[in-house]
């Protein structure tokens, strides 16, 4: 499976959680560059703004598949917060243990076992190309949640997954 992390968005360049901006003007065109190389169509994305636009700009059409289950991590309460704006504490906490809430959303436990629950669903991965938010592609990577954080990707790039099942 191809997976293709969104292009870059306001929040990607002022490091903030959460919301559903759209692609900036520097992440339209890393889209387009790599719009050149794609050796696969796209197959379906997740439901963020910034998902659906990369897959348009991928060559493909406005009424595309997406898929509800590759929707972002829920960081609750932090969402359009920058770091410096939480209590570190809090963030110290969720960066330790997979398990931690403390935004109120989503664990990145929760987060990883929902991602790889739809990765499970899906037959014949081999051939697939999915277009996601970083953090989905991160969960996609990831083998288990206490390695989410070790998984880095960069937006407008390609990741491939190998099914060994």
């Amino acid at each position: 499976m191809q997976i293709v992390t969104a292009g870059r968005t306001g929040p990607n360049r002022s490091v903030r959680f959460g919301g559903d901006p759209c692609l900036d003007e520097r992440g339209r065109a890393s889209v387009q560059r790599l719009a050149a190389s794609m050796t696969r169509p796209v197959d379906t994305c997740g439901p963020e703004a910034s998902t659906r636009e990369t897959a348009e700009l991928l060559g493909v059409p406005p009424d595309h598949v997406v898929d509800d289950a590759l929707r972002t991590l829920d960081v609750g309460t932090w969402a359009g917060r920058t770091p410096e704006d939480i209590d570190p504490v809090e963030l110290g906490a969720w960066f330790a243990d997979p398990g931690a809430r403390p935004h109120g959303g989503e664990s990145v436990e929760d987060f990883v076992g929902r991602v790889h629950a739809w990765r499970m669903r899906q037959s014949g991965l081999s051939g697939r190309c999915v277009v996601v938010a970083m953090p989905v592609a991160q969960a996609l990577l990831c083998t288990e949640p206490s390695r989410f954080f070790a998984h880095e990707v960069r937006p407008a790039t390609v990741y491939t997954w190998a099914d060994t099942r």
